[in-house]
């Protein structure tokens, strides 16, 4: 309500998403973003990092592992990715970074 009242611009919204292509599951949250690709977690300040370069998750360990159990709440309550879900990439695994 305060946003349509015009008492405020901005309001907390975090945005959760997932794909089964790589496993892959994020959470943007304020100026913080969760990612994990595969069994590798990052955390990023998007706000002071916008190109994801600096993974912040062992200088922050308490907020990855906080953004990390938010994202494991929010996803128990969806349903399930179906198994046969894809996605059409114009690039392969091979075309990816490894680490």
């Amino acid at each position: 309500m305060p946003v349509l009242t015009g008492e405020t611009e901005e309001f907390e919204r975090p945005l959760y998403w997932r794909m089964n292509h790589r496993n892959q599951r994020a959470l943007r949250t304020g100026d913080w973003k969760y990612l994990k690709v595969d069994e590798h977690e990052y955390l990023f300040n998007v706000t002071n990092d916008a190109r994801e370069r600096a993974n912040l998750g062992k200088k922050y360990p308490e907020k990855l592992e906080e953004m990390r159990q938010q994202w494991l709440v929010w996803n128990a309550t969806i349903p399930a990715l179906p198994e046969d879900a894809t996605v059409s990439l114009g690039y392969s695994v091979a075309d990816m970074p490894q680490r």
